[in-house]
């Protein structure tokens, strides 16, 4: 018994010792880890602050007047008429953002919005400032800077993170004001008249040549349309710097704000001295900054002989494009007839062969109808149109409206297809008519009289020398209404609308294209990048290359440089007097100039039809 205790006792005690020596080594592998945790933590407190990363900042300087589809800068007669004008490749600034957002080397886009000759027109700021969203929604930064800066800079100004303003500026935000030109008075003085047949009593283009001041019920309806189009900007403005809507039409009634009141209103979010961007946002952004901005090719000297020789090799071909491509077609002008393409202009002969080019194009998978357009003839609208039918029942298609897609613009969107507006758009303007300019008290004045001999009565219909009288209105009324009949039942199945629905529509009524929306004459509110975006699901596309179509005209026209021949020289030379004159104050002169053009080859055919809305109609 006792052996067996004093085994157990010094096994007892064995297992003590065993315990107190893994004791001892858990105390002592502890105390070894925290103080190399204390070491480390020291070292981590005796160590300096690390440096900020490098931030990459990309600058982009925005300045001129931007246009869905530039012209070029050539000798053609618009640029003689109005002066060359510095127009800036829109949808290459919208690209442009795009790769910037997809890119992974700039955390910032600063815009420099102080040129005072940035402009965009409406439906362009609501597109580029989508784009400045989509940007930011890539994780990365904007800011603006403002110095003296317009509504157009506010609005897209308002989309960045953060707004700077120069101390020494201001804003110049005035609500939308509509201006219309009416010539009946000075048409008067001249000695010229008008007579006009038409089929609605809301087509704006006839009034300016037959009264004095808008009617009663035209300025009505304009007042209604320019009212929805502002508060889309006021809305545009207020989202995006979180303000009340009712704030900003308040600062448009006061218009000129002050550096310090806009600063107080909310508008911007700081001030900075005069021409200090990069100095300001280097204090306001952590870390060394990296500028960059964007590549600009360097000035080369230029020849008489290759400047020449660029001007008289007439249009640019496009090539043969290669992979997935959707194109978009810019319909921009006037709408008439010909053969031969006009810078500024939708020629029917042209615009048929460079919509038959994207149907023969393999490559081109969907195609984008991009309409900038106020109308024009008929006739040639309706060319235009069915040559777009053939290209819907090849290729996926769908039609964005620019500015401006007004009557002959609007009759050309009829193709069955989703129609796409901006909320800014003019659209409608569904009516028609004719006109003949006469100036036989002007000639009388300047000692010419004509001496017609004709066999019927009819066959003097377009001297120059009178009017149309009772029964060749009577006639052209039969006509007029014909083409009115067939514009209202293209709409009805393009837009599947009862007839009488659309008859209540039309008339010659123009909506802005939120209002146009909610009647039923667009599908949807957007853009060219919300089109292309449905037309690659559509065509099952996912990468694909965007070209623009058709490329930029030379400008010269040989023809047009060395003359036509014919055509009525005294109203010829008296109206593109007077029109030069006018034109050099600003004022916009592309329709009297079109209608002018119409008097010159009046007698060479029938009457021309217009599907024409008041272009002289400006919205600022």
């Amino acid at each position: 018994m006792a052996s067996c205790s004093l085994t157990q006792s010094c096994t007892t005690m064995s297992h003590h010792r065993r315990s107190a020596f893994y004791l001892r080594s858990a105390l002592a592998w502890t105390l070894c880890f925290t103080c190399i945790n204390l070491t480390s933590h020291a070292e981590e407190e005796n160590q300096p602050d690390a440096k900020p990363a490098k931030q990459n900042v990309h600058l982009l300087a925005m300045r001129g007047a931007y246009a869905d589809l530039p012209q070029s800068m050539g000798l053609d007669v618009t640029s003689l008429l109005q002066g060359p004008v510095n127009q800036k490749p829109f949808y290459r600034l919208c690209e442009y953002v795009d790769k910037l957002a997809d890119g992974e080397t700039h955390q910032y886009l600063v815009l420099d919005l102080s040129d005072p000759t940035l402009a965009m027109n409406m439906a362009q700021l609501d597109e580029f400032t989508r784009r400045i969203e989509r940007f930011k929604k890539s994780g990365k930064k904007t800011i603006a800077w403002l110095e003296d800066a317009s509504t157009v800079a506010l609005a897209i100004a308002a989309s960045c993170d953060e707004v700077l303003m120069a101390d020494f500026g201001g804003i110049d935000m005035p609500s939308l004001a509509m201006q219309s030109m009416y010539y009946k008075d000075a048409f008067d003085l001249l000695g010229i008249q008008a007579s006009v047949v038409r089929a609605g009593n809301f087509k704006g283009a006839v009034e300016p040549y037959t009264q004095s001041v808008m009617s009663a019920h035209l300025r009505e309806h304009y007042l209604q349309m320019l009212r929805r189009i502002n508060d889309g900007v006021v809305a545009k403005i207020a989202v995006g710097r979180g303000l009340e809507k009712e704030l900003i039409r308040r600062l448009q009634k006061q218009r000129i704000v002050l550096p310090e009141e806009a600063l107080a209103a909310g508008l911007i979010d700081g001030l900075a001295p005069y021409g200090s961007l990069k100095t300001t946002l280097s204090e306001r952004i952590p870390g060394e900054l990296a500028w960059s901005s964007p590549a600009t090719k360097p000035q080369r000297s230029v020849s008489f002989f290759e400047l020449m020789g660029s001007l008289m090799s007439g249009p640019k071909t496009a090539t043969r494009t290669r992979g997935s491509v959707i194109a978009v077609l810019h319909l921009s002008g006037n709408i008439i007839s010909g053969r031969n393409a006009s810078s500024g202009s939708i020629v029917s002969g042209a615009t048929v062969k460079t919509i038959q080019s994207l149907i023969d194009d393999d490559t081109i998978k969907a195609v984008v109808i991009r309409i900038n357009s106020p109308g024009g003839s008929a006739t040639a609208s309706e060319i235009i149109r069915s040559a777009l039918e053939k290209l819907v029942a090849a290729k996926p298609t769908v039609v964005s409206m620019g500015d401006t897609a007004a009557s002959g613009g609007y009759w050309i969107s009829c193709i069955g297809v989703p129609v796409y507006a901006e909320s800014g758009t003019i659209t409608g303007s569904i009516g028609v008519f004719s006109m003949k300019l006469s100036g036989r008290a002007l000639l009388r004045r300047v000692g010419v009289h004509i001496e017609s001999l004709t066999l019927d009565d009819s066959a003097g219909m377009f001297s120059l020398d009178r009017i149309w009288s009772v029964d060749e209105k009577a006639a052209l009324e039969k006509t007029i209404d014909s083409v009115y009949g067939r514009f209202l039942a293209l709409v009805s199945k393009a837009r599947n609308l009862p007839i009488d629905k659309v008859r209540e529509l039309a008339g010659g009524r123009v909506w802005s294209g939120s209002q146009a929306r909610e009647l039923g004459l667009v599908d949807h509110l957007g853009g060219v990048d919300d089109c292309l975006t449905y037309l690659a699901e559509k065509a099952e596309l996912d990468k694909y290359t965007v070209v623009h179509r058709p490329l930029a005209s030379t400008g010269l026209n040989l023809m047009e440089l060395l003359g036509s021949g014919g055509g009525d020289e005294i109203l010829s030379g008296l109206g593109r007097r007077q029109l030069r004159a006018l034109a050099a104050r600003g004022l916009q002169l592309n329709q009297l100039r079109l209608l002018l053009d119409d008097a010159e080859r009046a007698g060479s055919g029938p009457p021309t039809i217009w599907a024409l809305h008041p272009e002289e109609i400006t919205i600022r």
